[in-house]
């Protein structure tokens, strides 16, 4: 050390000589650094603080059951209230339902970490209602590595084997037993696996159209005087915008196609695959805006932590996937039968599980 870098301090008897160094200032920039960290730090997690607040506030508008806990009917009960619901002419040729045999599968399709099975379950309950049966059930199947999503309707009338209650139409598993009670019926005749359920009424449906602004579809002319005739519209044969409503109408039509029920739930997925059409790749602000709207809307048995995680999963694959639709019974593995006085669609269960299980995967 030369002598420009001491100071003498004559008076101070703690250093040999009066003598210390000078201590060296802390850069600059070295500060800034430490200030700029510490900023970003801090709107980081104010950031993800807000943004967890307004998630549980967005979670928080859904409407959420425990379908493990749902009241069931007994037999005796089902009974009673299958009698009071109307049933159609029937004109299918009889069969003994002991002819009938039901395979008892592992719900195995689908069950893979890679894909992800929610079912849409639409029923049409009544004000003075407490049961309803599922009038429309798709089982929406997400393969996240091929970004592709399959809708797979399930027809109403399918004759199957419901857990406790003995053979019936599938859509009576839902009257009977809710979410859980038409999962297990799935499951065992079919052999898929569901992760959870969503559920809205045709109501409710016609809702979320309108708040999204309504959907363009393309109308054969008998199916826009059709729905003209249902809501006193002035609809024509080509591509429409549908409001909720006229959405309603057009998705419920049965009595134009010969095939009733085919044709019909191919229209619901033809305007859901509309909708999701028209949504792909809005910007975030105007996608929370609705959902603000959308969520109240429906009711699910998955928890927060599981609609988080498929969302983050399934986000990329609706914004760009490919969508595909199908129906089981599929062509040619089923037959028009009455059974106990029912119409009802007998399927070839083994042939329908294979095409699940090709279609599907897991």
């Amino acid at each position: 050390m030369n002598e420009s870098e001491k100071q003498t301090y004559p008076n101070d008897t703690n250093r040999p000589g009066g003598t210390i160094m000078k201590k060296q200032p802390s850069p600059p920039n070295r500060r800034g650094r430490l200030v700029m960290l510490c900023f970003v730090l801090g709107l980081i997690f104010l950031v993800m603080l807000v943004g967890t607040v307004y998630l549980q506030h967005l979670l928080g508008r859904i409407h959420y059951v425990d379908s493990g806990t749902a009241p069931t009917l007994s037999p005796e009960e089902l009974d009673a209230y299958l009698a009071t619901q109307p049933e159609e002419i029937n004109t299918a040729p009889t069969m003994n339902p002991e002819d009938v045999t039901f395979p008892d599968y592992d719900a195995d399709i689908g069950k893979d970490s890679d894909i992800i099975n929610i079912l849409l379950i639409g029923q049409d309950r009544r004000e003075d209602e407490t049961r309803a049966r599922s009038d429309s059930m798709i089982l929406c199947t997400f393969r996240k590595s091929e970004k592709k999503l399959t809708m797979t309707s399930f027809l109403r009338d399918t004759y199957v084997k419901i857990p406790g209650y003995g053979r019936n139409r599938i859509n009576v598993a839902y009257a009977a037993g809710g979410m859980s009670l038409l999962n297990k019926t799935l499951e065992n005749n079919f052999g898929v696996h569901i992760d959870g359920n969503v559920e809205v009424d045709f109501h409710q449906f016609a809702d979320i159209v309108d708040l999204l602004g309504g959907v363009e579809v393309d109308l054969r002319n008998d199916e826009a005087q059709w729905v003209n005739r249902e809501t006193g519209s002035a609809l024509s044969e080509g591509t429409n915008r549908l409001n909720g409503q006229q959405a309603l109408a057009y998705a419920r039509i049965r009595k134009l196609d010969a095939d009733g029920d085919f044709s019909r739930t191919n229209r619901q997925r033809k305007v859901i695959t509309a909708l999701l059409d028209a949504y792909r790749g809005t910007s975030l602000p105007a996608a929370l805006s609705l959902l603000e709207q959308i969520l109240p809307l429906i009711t699910t048995d998955m928890t927060d932590r599981e609609i988080l995680g498929y969302a983050v999963s399934l986000f990329p694959l609706l914004s760009r996937g490919e969508i595909v639709s199908q129906h089981i019974p599929a062509p040619d593995t089923y037959s028009s039968r009455s059974i106990d006085g029912m119409a009802v669609l007998v399927a070839d269960l083994e042939a329908n599980r294979k095409i699940l299980q090709d279609t599907l995967g897991g």
